[in-house]
């Protein structure tokens, strides 16, 4: 058995290396086209360059080392089939689960690995990636300007300009849309100019000669202001920039965390969200006539979520525990040895002849003493030293004082506000609708619940998606031998054909599951497992079918299926038809 399961093993190790090299290469390209826009004509560094490429590798190959796993069984299982390696298998008494049995624990085993990979090296390429990308967005090596065409220079200030000198940078007939002031938005015309760069090479200068301006009035939009002008320079700042490299950004998104990180952030928001579910319930109570028994509200959210507890506290915990040094107990005090008492003198009778003693009073509380106010005579002179000490202490007795007011405003407003929500009655008091004020309070609570929903949900999601990627390898091995042994002669066609329908449809499911768990129609677990579960499924039951036939080489490709289908639907309606009197 051992010879079987490296010449299983083998017959994978091939297909699986091709095919995962050949559809990262097609969804690299497809990647880079997409981003040459953003990459050519900057100047970058080829270490930049580079480092842009090997970033992008991991997210890609999240998602085509499933697919290549379904390439390489298909084809495998596929080949054999075909030679009819599988009959001579079956006729020696192995089974095609025996078969399979090698390939699944190599299967589980790239599914634990992707697990480390997606938890672990994918975030941080992620968000090193997001941050080269955002440092090549901020590159602007020169400024090339087009004729006839309008030029971006920012996102707030454009320019057209009919023809451009390239020996002596001078542009006629110059047209410049600046956008720069908001609701004061300027268009100049001018007849020529000449842009220049500062000593610096960053900040850009437009010398404009003969032209005119024409703004609109904040004060008066529908009035618009015009100016005439011999020369008038423009000047734009930080036109021109290199790149730089950020060392590093504290921000990172759901696909730059790890599970750990984000079954941190899930646990605060959780909190959070039933926070302000209660809060939406208690405002909606209150604003719901008397006669109405019906509220709609979101569903409560668990304050864990059980996969990322299970991974993070019992799974991780568990090695972190067994790995770690244990802690050394610490040794408890000894209790101090006690002396042997000493007894007090004895104490002596005044005469009767003697008054009592008098206990002497308790001491007078002494005051806080008050620094004496500073009074400035003009007649003397004082020194820098007192005059900065008492500008500082005046400067603190402020600063507190001013605290001490916010902090006395702030308490007395949310004292005000908690005494008018809890005493307001159902009716109307004085004059004001209370039914209105309580309507206006739902509808913010139901904004805050509903942003807060989603972010609750998306970092369900982005956990729950980790795990379901992973085990896409061990799903596919599943389903993939028992479609190749029944198209056994397929060739290559159907290997690629069937792996595109596949893991395109497993793609739609996940991607349609992800979208039902965001607007909260699903659970996340539902959302993101019920393709694994669906594939896992479907792959059983053919493989079932499998092992119940005689010979798996008995049929050709998908015309030789159809051809059998049409056969037994002919014999199916000739049975049902009635037999004709002779």
């Amino acid at each position: 058995m051992k010879l079987l399961t490296r010449y299983v093993i083998r017959e994978h190790a091939g297909p699986l290396v091709f095919a995962l090299s050949a559809l990262t290469s097609l969804l690299m390209l497809q990647y880079v086209a997409r981003q040459l826009a953003n990459l050519a004509g900057k100047g970058l560094p080829w270490s930049a360059i580079g480092k842009f490429f090997v970033l992008s590798l991991p997210f890609t190959i999240a998602m085509t080392l499933p697919m290549a796993v379904l390439v390489a069984t298909l084809y495998a299982f596929g080949r054999m089939a075909a030679e009819h390696e599988i009959t001579a298998f079956k006729a020696s008494g192995v089974r095609v689960r025996s078969l399979m049995a090698p390939v699944l624990v190599c299967a589980l085993l790239l599914s634990l690995f992707m697990v480390w990979f997606n938890d672990q090296l994918l975030p941080r390429t992620n968000h090193a990636l997001r941050i080269l990308n955002n440092d090549i967005a901020k590159t602007k090596p020169t400024l090339a300007l087009k004729e006839q065409v309008m030029n971006p220079i920012t996102d707030q200030f454009f320019m057209r300009v009919a023809r451009v000198d390239a020996r002596t940078n001078r542009m006629y007939d110059v047209t410049i849309y600046d956008l720069r002031k908001g609701p004061e938005r300027q268009t100049i015309y001018a007849d020529s100019g000449v842009f220049l760069l500062d000593a610096k090479g960053e900040d850009l200068q437009l010398q404009l000669m003969d032209g005119h301006a024409q703004e609109f009035v904040r004060a008066d939009p529908r009035r618009l202001q015009r100016s005439f002008f011999r020369t008038q320079t423009v000047q734009l700042r930080g036109i021109i920039r290199q790149f730089e490299a950020t060392a590093e950004d504290n921000y990172r998104g759901d696909r730059e965390q790890t599970v750990c990180q984000m079954h941190r952030t899930y646990m605060e928001n959780a909190r959070e969200f039933t926070r302000l579910r209660n809060a939406y319930i208690d405002q909606a109570s209150r604003a719901a006539s008397k006669g109405s028994k019906t509220l709609t509200v979101s569903r409560d959210r668990p304050p864990k979520e059980v996969l990322s507890t299970f991974y993070c506290e019992t799974l991780l915990g568990g090695f972190s525990t067994m790995l770690l040094p244990k802690k050394a107990k610490a040794q408890s005090a000894q209790p101090p040895v006690q002396p042997p008492p000493v007894q007090p003198p004895p104490v002596q009778q005044p005469p009767v002849q003697q008054p009592p003693v008098q206990q002497p009073p308790a001491p007078a509380p002494v005051p806080t003493p008050v620094p004496p106010a500073v009074v400035e005579q003009p007649g003397l002179e004082r020194s820098p030293a007192a005059v900065a000490a008492d500008s500082v202490a005046r400067a603190d007795s402020a600063a507190r004082a001013d605290s001490a007011a916010r902090a006395d405003s702030a308490a007395r407003a949310a004292a005000a506000a908690a005494a008018a929500a809890a005493a307001v009655p159902a009716a109307t008091l004085a004059g004001t609708d209370t039914v209105s004020v309580y309507a206006t309070a739902m509808r913010a609570a139901q904004q805050q619940l509903l942003a807060q929903r989603e972010v609750v949900d998306g970092l369900a999601v982005e956990i729950h998606k980790k795990f379901a990627l992973s085990f896409a390898c061990l799903v596919f091995v599943l389903f993939g031998p028992p479609i190749a042994l029944r198209f056994p002669r397929g060739g290559v066609g159907v290997t690629i054909g069937v792996s595109i329908v596949v893991f395109g449809l497993y793609y739609i499911c996940l991607m349609g599951g992800e979208a039902l768990a965001d607007k909260g129609r699903l659970p996340a677990f539902i959302a993101m497992w019920i393709a694994n579960v669906i594939f896992s499924l479907v792959g059983i039951a053919l493989l079932w079918r499998v092992e119940n036939t005689t010979d798996t080489s008995r049929g050709g490709g998908l015309r030789d299926w159809l051809a059998d289908r049409r056969a037994r639907k002919q014999l199916a309606r000739e049975l049902k038809a009635p037999a004709v009197p002779a």
